[in-house]
């Protein structure tokens, strides 16, 4: 195998690179080894030559952004000390069994030679549905450009319920795909490419993670499915203990020097005279400090203790997360106020139930309108299903209030806010409206960050600390905090995305 493999290589004049690749057989990891490899495709087929009798379930790779193994194809780029999973099973995936064992009795599709079903379908008999059942949503469409999230809802209910009368309740990838496709084709407006990638129909569906409203709506219709009905194998969950390496830094500094820097770091108070020294010491140690933030994942009170300058001086935040993230630091800043509050205020007035919220703008303080659209954005973006957070309950899971004179020392206390958080949060002492103070809140750690700016800047460092810190989202507020990275021009880092990007969809729809 490898002299075959080399004689390919010096055929097309590629380079060999050497990869870290664990091997999973039913989900249970049987070996790991080093293989010098040209491609990701090669990697796979000397893993199964050596693997007789398995398939190929899926392969991750390992991404140093997030420090996690995701889901790539057979297409990626390989380079030298990446590092793989590779996932083999017996009976080929292990997530929808074949075809041929579809009920009897259930309808479906016939499959061409590729695989792929041929239905015939283009957008116009599927219009015809929605037209004869609902044909207000194109009432809609027509005056306003985009549908609300009640209108598309009530397009994926209709067009899946056709789908799964044609295709049994398991389509193929083809039948998802055709349906996501006419659908974009019907309301151009609803489609949308985040950061230039993807054709603008994934968020319906993706056929590469399998995801999307097509998908979840079809998951929740199988829920009601009885044993003999179900098509679908569970996949065993399994934990995967977390990498601890991490590259190797590019700057690399004596241990003693950097200590030295850390410790003067912790002496110096901020003052005009220590301003340069101080940004120039977290520079000195920007690339020990994220290695270790990454590597250890230390609580947030242990990276306040080894860098307090954070604390009182909330502006090394923005040259932290900048060089994080490539200097995107003051996006949010330019695009909240500007662009992002009057189109949400837009899109929330399709949608029913909201229009109490909006009244009153045009008599708000900057303040009191930012916040009214922090609460519209959660009613927009409400809590995953199943959390312990009703919509109304979740703003307060970003901001909270308390009385005037209030001792920042006190916010830490459990009875000093109304809600129960275990992330960091924003608390407002006063009102929107009088003198007041945000601090940024961590109860758990008994950190407290005062804030010199407004609410708009407020949420900017709040944002930019979980970053900074390596700190997972709130649970009540991920769709939210997922659209905040939009904002930034960030990749997205969660899964619960569809939501998300549907929003997006509406907002570029608005003029």
């Amino acid at each position: 195998m490898s002299e075959s493999r080399s004689d390919t290589l010096s055929f097309d004049n590629q380079e060999m690179a050497r990869v870290l690749v664990t091997t999973f057989k039913n989900e249970k990891e049987t070996s790991k080894n080093i293989f010098s490899v040209s491609t990701a495709s090669n990697l796979v087929e000397e893993i199964l030559a050596n693997h007789s009798g398995f398939l190929l379930d899926r392969l991750q790779k390992f991404n140093s952004d997030f420090l996690e193994y995701i889901d790539v194809d057979i297409n990626v780029e390989i380079k030298d000390l990446d590092r793989f999973y590779v996932f083999l099973s017996t009976g080929g995936p292990l997530v929808e069994v074949s075809r041929e064992e579809q009920i009897p009795n259930q309808p479906h599709a016939n499959s061409g030679e590729d695989g792929q079903t041929h239905t015939g379908e283009d957008s116009e008999p599927l219009k015809s549905l929605p037209m004869k059942k609902a044909p207000q949503i194109f009432e809609e469409y027509e005056n306003t450009g985009f549908l609300s999230g009640k209108s598309r809802k009530c397009i994926v209910k209709m067009c899946v319920g056709d789908l799964v009368q044609r295709c049994g309740y398991y389509p193929l990838s083809g039948d998802k795909l055709a349906l996501a496709k006419s659908i974009i084709t019907i309301f151009p407006s609803l489609s949308i490419q985040v950061a230039g990638e993807g054709e603008g129909f994934e968020h319906f569906y993706d056929p590469a993670s399998h995801s999307g409203f097509i998908e979840i709506k079809l998951r929740n219709l199988r829920r009601n499915l009885q044993q003999h009905e179900r098509r679908y194998r569970k996949r065993k969950v399994t934990s995967y203990p977390e990498d601890a390496q991490t590259s190797s830094a590019t700057e690399t500094e004596n241990d003693n020097t950097i200590n030295e820097w850390v410790t003067l770091i912790k002496r110096l108070r901020p003052s005009s005279e220590n301003l340069s020294v101080i940004k120039s010491g977290m520079e000195k140690t920007f690339t020990q400090r994220r290695a270790w933030i990454t590597r250890e994942s230390p609580t947030l009170a242990e990276i306040l203790r080894e860098y307090p300058r954070f604390m009182d001086m909330p502006s090394l935040l923005d040259s932290e997360f900048g060089r994080l993230t490539g200097e995107k630091t003051d996006l949010f800043l330019r695009r909240w106020e500007t662009n992002i509050m009057p189109k949400l205020r837009v899109v929330a007035a399709m949608e029913p139930g909201l229009s109490t919220l909006l009244r009153g703008f045009e008599n708000m303080t900057e303040e009191e309108a930012c916040y009214r659209t922090l609460v519209v954005l959660t009613h927009l973006l409400p809590p995953v299903s199943g959390r312990q957070c009703s919509v109304k309950d979740t703003i307060t899971h970003l901001l909270d209030f308390v009385p005037t004179g209030t001792r920042i020392a006190s916010l830490c206390n459990d009875s000093a806010t109304s809600s129960t958080n275990h992330q960091p949060q924003l608390i407002c002492i006063s009102n929107l409206r009088s003198s007041k103070q945000y601090v940024i809140v961590a109860k758990n750690d008994k950190v407290t960050i005062p804030l010199d700016d407004g609410l708009t800047c407020a949420v900017d460092k709040l944002f930019k600390l979980y970053w900074v810190f390596n700190l997972c989202y709130p649970s009540q507020l991920g769709p939210v905090f997922t659209f905040f990275e939009y904002i930034y021009d960030l990749p997205f880092s969660t899964q619960r995305k569809t939501r998300v990007i549907e929003l997006i969809a509406q907002l570029k729809a608005c003029k």
